[in-house]
């Protein structure tokens, strides 16, 4: 869903600037600039589901992490669109440049028509043998001048349908990118949003209902802790390669935020759904996580994974879905973890 966003006052961003840095360190937040941003736009009361994710975390007792801010940064301030802003600024001109080349053209065509109908003026009257030969020139003339200026105006809008094609080839994969987690390239959670919001053509459309699971990385603040955010990073990378392994090509699988992930079967029976839960457990359970050498960690990391699902039920907000799939994946946290839990 948009985000509502409102622009602060100039004395409003004055007394932001002045609070933004005390209240980070009073809350032992780092100040670089991404948790800055973050910051001043929790305080600028501009982003609506910023401000509450971020009282969430405010208002509960452990503090907030440096994998927290960095999500919060990357889902709702890092600037992703900046590719698109520019891929649409090559379009425009291409676009522009389109439209002067056949505004050229519909002068020159009408040079050329204006020129045989002087012709054709020329002709309709008593023309001497001499008069004949200079209309026969122009004639000739302003054919010629036509088809060099068409063969040149054919190979620029040649050049310009490649051009075209490339920016809207780049606009693709830029938009595609937008979508995109950048650390483990599942989903993010704006694109996987969009796939909940179609939900109710799915049930339509398929024979099964749609079905929610929400992954959690069991202690996983205890792996950056332990190990730091760079050993995290890979810990994150390898469970969503299990999870991507475990579904087949219509499911969705993103990362949902932080150490978060969520998976959406659009038709696969409750069994069905109830297996890749539990495949999905096991294989993150039983694998090891090799690091790279260069994080001086030699043994192994090993993390297991709390599950809970829900499936959608007809005509309900995804809301609701989601709320549920939490639910049951609260219950898998205070059932001692590592386990799957379905709704009630």
């Amino acid at each position: 869903m948009p985000q509502t966003t409102t622009t602060p006052s100039y004395d409003k961003t004055v007394d932001i600037v002045r609070s933004a840095i005390p209240r980070m360190a009073e809350l032992k937040i780092p100040i670089t600039p991404s948790n800055y941003a973050v910051w001043f736009e929790y305080l600028s009361d501009s982003n609506a589901g910023l401000r509450r994710e971020m009282d969430a975390l405010l208002g509960r007792e452990e503090p907030i992490s440096d994998v927290e801010m960095r999500d919060l940064y990357e889902r709702y301030l890092e600037e992703r669109s900046e590719k698109v802003a520019s891929a649409k600024t090559a379009l425009s001109r291409v676009v522009n440049a389109l439209m002067q080349h056949i505004n050229a053209a519909d002068g020159h065509y009408n040079s050329f028509s204006a020129e045989l109908k002087d012709v054709a003026e020329g002709l309709s009257g008593d023309v001497t043998g001499d008069n004949l030969n200079v209309l026969i020139d122009r004639a000739v003339n302003a054919t010629h001048a036509a088809l060099e200026r068409s063969a040149e105006m054919k190979q620029q809008f040649s050049d310009l349908a490649v051009e075209m094609q490339t920016v809207r080839s780049e606009l693709a994969r830029t938009q595609e990118e937008a979508r995109s987690d950048p650390l483990t390239g599942l989903y993010n959670r704006l694109a996987f949003q969009e796939e909940l919001s179609r939900l109710g053509a799915y049930e339509t459309e398929d024979s099964h209902t749609p079905c929610l699971m929400i992954l959690d990385i069991d202690r996983f603040k205890g792996v950056n802790d332990t190990y730091g955010h760079l050993a995290g990073d890979h810990v994150l990378q390898a469970v969503a390669n299990e999870i991507r392994a475990s579904v087949r090509g219509r499911d969705v699988v993103a990362r949902y935020g932080g150490e978060e992930f969520a998976i959406l079967l659009r038709d696969t029976a409750r069994s069905g759904c109830m297996a890749v839960a539990e495949n999905v457990r096991l294989h993150v359970a039983r694998s090891t996580i090799q690091l790279p050498p260069e994080l001086g960690v030699a043994e192994p990391i090993a993390v297991t994974v709390s599950i809970g699902g829900a499936w959608f039920r007809d005509g309900e907000l995804t809301e609701a879905l989601v709320d549920r799939a939490d639910r049951a994946l609260y219950r898998s946290k205070e059932g001692g973890r590592n386990r799957v839990t379905w709704e009630s």
